[in-house]
């Protein structure tokens, strides 16, 4: 996984807009000079920009900064094969106005919005979010002067949100040396394949010809975090997708990912999650009463109603209030949800 610069191709348009489609997203750590705001459709893995790393689920729309590092990357666990992974991302650069149109007072809101975005920013658990997830739908189908109309709106709706989740603490740099990507490149790539055994960090530095304490401080500067943090990050999120997608008990998901007893994988899990394992796992069997689909208009804007209508009654559940509803999110868009973006989007054409 290195960090290579993307360049995007503008043509004649300030505005670039496509559909990323595939059974799974590209995982390459990469960094490009524009703003990208991007709506997940379908699919789930996690997310992981500048130091932070989080889950993705449809539904999640994320702005990021020019030259922060970012990459989606695909559950380690392909537990379900034939899923697609579906997402709309537009690309633009803070002058796609012109030079001046964001320093006028009533552009302020949105200049400090682009401003914030630099850490990268998560507006899919929000009622903004939900909002502009449903107009992105139909961007593509849009006249040219209409997508920069549309581009204006949702940032304006987005700078007006308060819940917004900051995905990264510090701003991680890009590597620019060639050579020093590929080492990166390498580092991730044996780490993402062995996750699940034993961690041998000199193996790892006799695979990249470095000092093992070399080793360690090269892979904190270039990713924000440590060998054994990134390990343990791709072990959560392994677990946490078994979680969802299986009915394996806690223990043996915790063996299967590499956690070497019980006790460590709680440890880590809350530390990193802000909640235990078995708070999810109850969470989870717990049945949400979603509205028929029969009594929601199939075109219209119902469907997303009842994404806030289930927001709500998660919030009024009996659990702990410092449960974080991103896992609990990405089990219900894979039933109800997933159906209902489906659906959505092949209507907004």
């Amino acid at each position: 996984m290195k960090a290579h610069f993307e360049k995007v191709l503008h043509d004649n348009s300030s505005i670039v807009a496509f559909e990323r489609v595939g059974a799974e997203f590209p995982s390459t750590w990469h960094f490009h000079h524009e703003f990208e705001l991007a709506v997940i459709v379908d699919g789930s893995g996690q997310r992981i920009v500048g130091d932070g790393i989080d889950d993705y689920g449809p539904g999640d729309v994320v702005l990021l900064g020019p030259d922060l590092l970012h990459c989606w990357r695909t559950g380690p666990i392909r537990v379900q094969t034939e899923q697609i992974h579906r997402a709309l991302v537009i690309h633009f650069r803070e002058n796609f106005l012109g030079d001046q149109f964001f320093s006028v007072a009533e552009m302020q809101p949105i200049s400090l919005l682009l401003k914030r975005s630099a850490c990268g920013l998560a507006f899919g658990h929000t009622t903004a979010g939900r909002s502009v997830a449903r107009q992105l739908l139909r961007f593509q189908s849009l006249s040219p002067i209409e997508r920069l109309l549309m581009l204006v709106s949702v940032l304006g709706e987005l700078s007006r949100e308060t819940q917004a989740q900051k995905l990264s603490t510090d701003r991680v740099r890009p590597i620019c040396r060639a050579y020093d990507q590929r080492r990166i490149d390498a580092i991730c790539t044996l780490l993402n394949q062995n996750y699940d055994s034993v961690i041998d960090l000199e193996r790892v530095a006799r695979h990249v010809h470095m000092d093992p304490s070399y080793l360690c401080r090269f892979f904190k500067r270039a990713t924000g975090r440590t060998i054994m943090t990134y390990v343990n990050e791709c072990r959560v999120g392994a677990a946490t997708q078994l979680m969802v997608e299986t009915e394996m008990s806690l223990l043996d998901i915790a063996f299967q990912v590499g956690f070497g007893n019980y006790s460590n994988f709680h440890r880590q899990f809350r530390r990193m999650r802000g909640y235990t394992p078995m708070a999810l796992r109850q969470q989870l069997q717990k049945n949400i009463i979603v509205e028929p689909k029969s009594a929601r208009d199939p075109k219209g804007p119902a469907r997303f109603l009842t994404l806030a209508r289930l927001s709500a009654q998660r919030r009024n559940l009996d659990c702990s209030p410092n449960l974080v509803p991103a896992d609990v999110r990405q089990a219900q868009m894979r039933g109800a949800w997933k159906s209902t973006w489906r659906e959505a989007y092949a209507g907004a054409d």
